[in-house]
């Protein structure tokens, strides 16, 4: 199927799907959100598809929210409502779907992987990083609360404290610090990491298929069973932060390149 900000290959039984839009760094917006959700749904309908993996083209995985847009229209009625609210409803809906889809996701990132990007990668099954692989809590420089999921996966793969600092700071984190910290299983040079996922993935394909979607059941019920409740909390806290003056000035500044002047309201 023809898609407009991704793209999809299947061999060997691994399908892959690249998010694909340049002029925004693969940002996530609505277009791109329907059509990734519209490709994992096919793949774990189709017989054919073994294994997963979820990459992004060009300079980086994705820049996660497309500032410019939300800079262009959050002085419009209802912006938080009628752009915000369903564009991180769908992103909600997203990661929750992959959480628990039967099929494993293996997740290759090079370069940034920024806001409800970052999250994106956190709800795959496994990450492989290239060495120019950063991640970043993008949220708090513009004055939102994390979404797609990001408060609720990170503190179970990292602990809570070190969860908390990436929330707080917005720091990034390199390729090297997410190995040692348990975010990514493998660091790979840019031009290795595709042959590395891909030799990885048809390991995958080759072993109990049924055993590996028993085991992603069994853990989203010891680890995510609470996840669709924390998920409508995120969305009024969301809400709250996209509808203050605070979110107006951190995406005024973040595109004119200073240092917002926040007021906490």
């Amino acid at each position: 199927m023809a898609y407009e900000r991704i793209h999809t290959s299947l061999s060997k039984g691994i399908e892959t799907i690249t998010l694909d839009y340049g002029p925004t760094l693969n940002a996530l917006d609505m277009v791109m959100a329907g059509e990734l959700a519209e490709a994992l749904e096919e793949a774990e309908g189709n017989p054919e598809v073994k294994v997963l993996v979820l990459a992004g083209a060009g300079r980086a995985f994705s820049a996660g929210g497309d500032i410019r847009y939300m800079k262009a229209h959050c002085d419009e009625p209802d912006f938080s409502k009628k752009s915000m609210a369903p564009l991180a409803g769908k992103l909600s809906e997203i990661v929750l779907y992959m959480k628990k889809m039967r099929k494993i996701i293996i997740c290759a990132v090079a370069g940034a992987a920024a806001g409800g990007a970052a999250n994106l990668a956190f709800a795959c099954d496994f990450i492989f990083a290239a060495d120019d692989a950063k991640f970043l809590q993008a949220f708090v420089g513009i004055g939102l609360c994390p979404d797609t999921g990001g408060v609720y996966f990170l503190p179970r793969m990292v602990g809570s404290h070190r969860a908390f600092d990436m929330f707080v700071t917005g720091r990034p984190v390199s390729a090297k610090e997410a190995l040692e910290i348990g975010l990514v299983k493998e660091v790979t040079t840019k031009e290795d990491l595709m042959p590395t996922v891909m030799a990885f993935a048809e390991k995958l394909t080759e072993g109990p298929l049924l055993a590996y979607g028993n085991m992603k059941k069994l853990m989203f019920a010891s680890l995510y069973k609470g996840f669709e409740d924390y998920m409508k909390d995120e969305a009024v806290y969301l809400a709250q932060c996209s509808g203050s003056e605070d979110f107006k000035e951190g995406i005024t500044a973040f595109l004119e390149k200073r240092k917002a002047e926040f007021k906490g309201k």
